[in-house]
């Protein structure tokens, strides 16, 4: 029994909110959830192996001749909405090198629409929730050959701890690379679920669980000895949410006299002087924050409960800390306009961000912002059923005219000033690093929305 577990491309994937230039200049970070579900099927005595055609850069033929080789019995791959072709892709291609291969697909897109996926002949099986459970339970009743066709339901894992650490020994860890951070990072999760109902977030769970302390630090204490990271990237929705959970990791870190370098997640309303001193004095060089718009009605459209004077301090008290900030703005948000537009480019130029992404807003199936642009007429109601089901191929309307301009017009007033160049080239410590600037820098001056 194989079980050979895919991250593929996201080509069909017209909907990003990153602009396509910048897009091919972040990186490529690496399969956290895949490897959960690899680790888990490995400590249950499962052969499984990791193919990240994203990673290795393969072509849809190289692809298939890597599952052929590969012998699997199981394919399995994990999924997002706007990312959903490239899932369907890699189940078609299992599907004619062996039309005896199980096909699983898991991830949000099937928690979104799980009939339309398994709508598909060469899709066998839909794993609604958690994929580690579910994953072995496929795998034990394939091997009884007991027949698994439809949905599967996975089990939550209600205590983090019991999963054993993500496999990355089957991850090419040396492909993995991201603009802002040095090489080789990896990334980390310390909890599950988000309680916050942003509008243009995809759902979530809503019940937080937490990794203990222990785990987590043994788990970076790990990877820093066995691959020699030397940035780990925390991939919660909120690191700080629970300010007791971020005291016991940054304490739990300082205990054992860790040395690495990390960063996180977080938001402006769940930060504080004294936290954001023991997080740099554990190792925390960077943070990012979920700003999204300069204006204070756009953000009551987005529910994100937060205030633009709390924006302003938690980057100014980051600044002062000396941990640098990571801020993400999203331009044409239903119910904008130039004017909400301008004013959040002006925001941002006023706070003065050392890193900020600007992202054209995109109406995400099951989200607040779906059903506002649905009521206001700029999106067909089926949209997002109809593009799952291959029905259509254009990209979701901006939802306000040239939101797209607007975008390019907010990385140039950003990143294009004197000061800002000059501070981050006087900061340029490397070879590797100058290169990475010059990445960033190129995806901005040839601007390109796909």
């Amino acid at each position: 029994m194989k079980v050979l577990l895919v991250r593929n491309h996201d080509g069909g994937n017209i909907n990003t909110r990153l602009p396509e230039s910048l897009k091919k200049a972040q990186g490529v970070y690496p399969p956290l959830a895949l490897a959960y579900i690899a680790g888990f099927l490995e400590s249950n005595n499962v052969d499984v192996e990791i193919l990240d055609t994203i990673a290795l850069n393969l072509t849809k033929e190289e692809t298939k001749k890597h599952i052929a080789k590969a012998n699997p019995t199981i394919v399995g791959v994990t999924s997002m909405t706007p990312t959903c072709r490239g899932a369907l892709e890699i189940c078609e291609l299992a599907k004619d090198v062996d039309k005896n291969i199980l096909t699983v697909v898991g991830g949000v897109q099937m928690s979104v629409y799980p009939n339309e996926m398994i709508s598909y002949s060469y899709v066998d099986v839909g794993v609604v929730g958690d994929g580690e459970h579910a994953m072995l339970d496929i795998v034990k009743k394939t091997e009884a050959s007991k027949k698994v066709k439809g949905l599967v339901y996975g089990k939550r894992v209600e205590n983090l701890d019991d999963l054993p650490f993500p496999a990355r020994h089957l991850l090419p860890n040396d492909k993995y690379w991201c603009v802002i951070t040095d090489h080789p990072f990896t990334t980390l999760m310390t909890s599950r679920g988000c309680p916050f109902r942003c509008g243009f977030c995809f759902p979530h769970d809503k019940v937080l669980r937490l990794r203990s302390a222990k785990n987590i630090v043994d788990e970076m204490e790990y990877i820093a000895k066995k691959y020699k990271f030397k940035e780990i990237m925390l991939y919660d929705d909120t690191f700080t949410v629970n300010r007791k959970h971020a005291v016991s990791v940054c304490k739990e870190i300082l205990k054992r006299k860790l040395n690495v370098k990390w960063e996180a997640p977080t938001r402006v309303d769940r930060v504080d002087k004294k936290l954001l001193e023991l997080m740099k004095k554990a190792g925390c060089i960077r943070l990012r924050y979920g700003i999204e718009s300069g204006s204070p009605r756009i953000l009551r459209d987005m529910n994100k409960l937060i205030t633009l004077d709390q924006a302003a301090k938690a980057v100014k008290l980051t600044k002062e800390i000396g941990i640098e900030n990571f801020t993400y703005f999203i331009l044409g948000y239903a119910r904008g306009n130039e004017r909400t537009m301008q004013k959040t480019i002006n925001f941002a130029k006023k706070i003065d961000p050392d890193w900020v992404m600007f992202t054209a807003a995109t109406p995400l199936p099951k989200t607040k912002l779906y059903d506002d642009s649905v009521e206001l007429g700029l999106i067909d109601k089926n949209y997002w059923k109809d593009f799952t089901l291959g029905k259509r191929s254009d990209r979701t309307p901006y939802l306000v005219k040239d939101a797209d301009k607007w975008v390019s017009k907010a990385y140039k007033t950003l990143y294009l000033r004197p000061s800002f160049i000059w501070n981050k080239l006087r900061k340029v410590n490397s070879v590797y690093a100058l290169k990475k600037n010059i990445q960033g820098a190129l995806g901005i001056l040839h601007f390109e929305m796909n």
